[in-house]
């Protein structure tokens, strides 16, 4: 399965070094709950199960060895940490959320970002976690209780027609919206490929990600459209194909006007520029501005965010006469 990789070389840096990183082991990673303790709290804890814990360049995170069990801990099910990966912190830390901000987050499932949001915003504000599928359902819900994030409200409606099949009726407009879009997970390789799920594992494939770039140019239209003017949208997913991140951003630059990518930095993690051209295709330029995870330059799920800020319509640049 590796060879479908061969496809990115051009757009991949050290490609060989990329390869390389698909056969290694993904570390374990957690995020400290601080809407219901501290770091402080928590290495002490998991220490007497003799973990040993070491900061990862975000806040609240950690790599952590020597817990045999993470997810079956008393302090996991009192919802002292969350096991999430580095990269799937990203995308909520530069979403710029504030205390009292309305947020939706519409693919929401299992709940990582959307509680850290949630503990972000300090269990202030409304944050409406959205998910379709009902099994996913359940596991959302289990998270939100277990991490006391009561600021949120669970719906479950299709993404690209929140909250009705009549989206265009609905008077809802958000400070902040997250599309953590369903993907191919081309990113998830290394994790998945010593995991339970291995043999479940379907082939990646070109066509496959052209199909789902199908859905993922809906749903981020609709989110898009539900933002207040001056509002963020964060557009992530756990893939590497240009058919699901920069085409997707483009082809919203082309369909709404006042859709700006604003470019992001995040303090001690080395994350590429999004690509403009691939296979002859040429996107909008501002796409340099979004950013690309890979595994050999950070040690995690590779992943790709865009920042998308809607101008106000006085800030919208007059047409070209």
């Amino acid at each position: 399965m590796e060879s479908h990789f061969l496809i990115y070389r051009e757009i991949i840096p050290d490609f060989d070094d990329f390869l390389e990183s698909l056969d290694q082991p993904h570390p374990s990673h957690l995020r400290v709950n601080r809407i219901k303790t501290t770091s402080d709290v928590v290495i002490e804890r998991l220490g007497r199960y003799k973990a040993r814990l070491s900061p990862l360049p975000v806040e609240n995170g950690f790599a952590f060895e020597g817990l045999e069990k993470p997810g079956a801990t008393l302090e996991y099910f009192l919802g002292f940490y969350h096991l999430q990966g580095l990269s799937s912190m990203l995308p909520p830390l530069i979403l710029d959320v504030e205390e009292e901000h309305s947020v939706l987050d519409m693919c929401a499932s299992p709940g990582s970002k959307t509680t850290q949001i949630s503990a972000i915003m300090r269990n202030r504000g409304l944050l409406i976690a959205n998910e379709l599928n009902r099994r996913r359902l359940s596991i959302l819900k289990f998270h939100i209780e277990r991490l006391g994030a009561t600021n949120v409200v669970v719906t479950s409606y299709q993404a690209q027609n929140f909250p009705t099949k009549y989206p265009d009726r609905t008077p809802l407009r958000f400070d902040r919206v997250l599309l953590d879009a369903p993907c191919t997970g081309e990113g998830r390789y290394r994790t998945v490929l010593r995991s339970d799920e291995a043999e479940k594992m379907r082939p990646f494939s070109e066509k496959g990600s052209q199909i789902m770039s199908r859905y993922q140019k809906q749903m981020i239209l609709r989110g898009f459209d539900l933002l207040k003017d001056g509002g963020i949208m964060v557009y992530s997913t756990c893939t590497y194909s240009p058919y699901e991140n920069e085409m997707v951003v483009d082809f919203l630059l082309k369909e709404r006007e006042g859709a700006e990518v604003v470019p992001f930095k995040l303090k001690g993690l080395k994350i590429e520029q999004g690509v403009t051209t691939w296979k002859g295709m040429v996107f909008d330029p501002s796409l340099s501005n979004t950013g690309r995870v890979y595994p050999h330059r950070i040690d995690s799920w590779g992943f790709f965010m865009a920042k998308i800020r809607k101008l106000s319509l006085n800030a919208r640049k007059p047409p070209e006469i």
